[in-house]
């Protein structure tokens, strides 16, 4: 007797879309066949998903629960991040312990995954491991045995030395050349977030000198120019040392074409955009409570959109994230200036459904891909593909349905479930939605409420990325 039956639906992965029934026992998917091979009577519970897609339970490489960098800049619990992923169609986030230059790479990791383990999240998790600031070298000597613990990914940045919102957190391209030596060594992988600091640096004085210091000309501290440069600082590095390199939040034209030009040269690099990154317009930030809408890198122009938008139906883009530093709009609105404007989006319970919506619907990109971006890609490049991201037997059961009719309009304090009392997603419109998440068998929502169990997330071990 099968736990679960879900029939007559489109199952999908990386490559194709198949009839197929999945069954589901012990929260594995244990067989996939063709439709009414299995009667309703094999299984507890029967989800009929006739004209709908089965896929993949969704990846978010990339949220911040739990983090404080500043006063400003505090987030939502790992509890309610992971509530709102769900009904989004997340069932396995990755987040970030943060080690600075006085801690201990190891037991800052060690000690996130505990403090993550007390919030009894909803969905499972992976972990990445933000290095920040001037680092002592030692630092680089404790990759290794942190990989052996399961979290393989070590998150740079090139920018933000000085911030008053984000200080400290810049360490130099030699520290950065150091933990990609060690990531080739044991077999991880090297994150960057990549903006130039001299550029913006530069900028803001200039800016300053002019009296055009307001937060809405932030697209002039930091144009794409800044990331561009540092991107292939970057690439340069990853292709010295033969280590995996991973850029977060890739958000211009040019970024996108330097890692295309270095991945056809076999440099072993690999691309993250935010769906804010494909559909937010620098001109929101002139609006009331413009700040809102603030990220680092900020919005970039319809050339750049129209860029990432091509490079994530071709390839050339690996995955889809969503960045999510959920902080209460007081904070968003307390900087007003280029330096100190705040960072930060509530956005892992929209990525699915906005990707789907502008993406699949609106500019056809294959279903398949959709599953690439946003499941199959992110569990191959940190490790925990074959229990995560794939629907096949042996891989936990972590499934969504979408239903490409629906049609779902996003209202603050009705349906969206971080802990923010703003939505930069407030009025949004989508075809296309998440009507059952599924985690490791167990259906958590359906039907826009949840009925499964709650805080049964748990800690999914990386091992060394595969290429893709």
């Amino acid at each position: 007797m099968y736990d679960l039956l879900i029939k007559n639906g489109l199952v999908a992965d990386e490559h194709g879309v198949y009839p197929l029934d999945v069954a589901v026992k012990d929260e594995k998917i244990v067989s996939l066949s063709v439709y009414g091979q299995l009667d309703d009577s094999s299984a507890t519970r029967v989800i009929d998903a006739q004209g709908k897609y089965v896929l993949p339970g969704g990846i978010d490489t990339h949220v911040h629960y739990d983090l404080s960098i500043s006063e400003a800049m505090s987030a939502q619990s790992a509890e309610a991040g992971s509530r709102a992923g769900v009904f989004g169609g997340t069932t396995t986030y990755i987040d970030f312990s943060m080690s600075g230059p006085e801690d201990s790479l190891l037991n800052s990791v060690q000690d996130k995954l505990a403090h993550t383990a007390a919030q009894n999240p909803h969905s499972d998790y992976a972990m990445h491991a933000i290095v920040s600031g001037d680092w002592p070298l030692t630092t680089a000597d404790e990759i290794a045995d942190t990989i052996s613990g399961g979290v393989v990914s070590f998150k740079f940045f090139t920018a933000f030395k000085g911030s008053p919102t984000i200080g400290g957190m810049m360490s130099d391209d030699g520290r950065i050349y150091s933990a990609m030596l060690a990531t080739e060594k044991h077999g991880g992988i090297t994150m960057v977030h990549c903006e130039d600091e001299c550029i913006i640096d530069f900028n803001v004085r200039k800016l300053y000198s002019q009296g055009r210091e307001q937060f809405w000309n932030i697209g002039e501290a930091r144009p794409p120019l800044a990331e561009e440069a540092a991107v292939r600082r970057m690439l340069l590095l990853s292709k010295r040392t033969g280590s995996p390199l991973y850029i977060v939040h890739v958000s211009a034209k040019d970024s996108v074409d330097a890692i295309t030009e270095a991945r056809l040269q076999g440099v072993n690099v690999f691309a993250e955009t935010l769906h804010p990154n494909l559909v937010f317009d620098p001109d929101l930030y002139t609006l009331p409570e413009g700040q809102r809408y603030m990220n680092y890198p900020p919005n970039k122009t319809i050339e750049h959109r129209e860029a990432l938008w091509a490079a994530c139906a071709d390839g050339r883009l690996q995955t889809l994230a969503s960045d999510d530093f959920t902080i209460p709009l007081d904070r968003k609105l307390a900087g007003d200036t280029v330096d100190n404007v705040t960072g930060g989006t509530n956005s892992v319970e929209t990525r699915i459904p906005i990707f789907w919506s502008e993406g699949v619907v609106k500019r056809n990109i294959p279903v398949e891909r959709f599953v690439e971006l946003t499941a199959a890609n992110p569990a191959k490049l940190f490790g925990i593909y074959g229990t995560k991201g794939v629907i096949r037997p042996g891989a936990d059961a972590d499934i969504i349905i979408m239903d490409p009719n629906v049609e779902h309009t996003y209202k603050q304090g009705e349906n969206l479930h971080s802990d923010c009392d703003y939505s930069n997603w407030d009025g949004w419109q989508v075809k296309g939605f998440p009507v059952t998440t599924i985690l490791r068998g167990n259906v958590l929502v359906d039907g826009g409420e949840w009925v499964g169990p709650q805080g049964i997330g748990k800690f999914i071990p990386g091992r060394s990325p595969e290429s893709v």
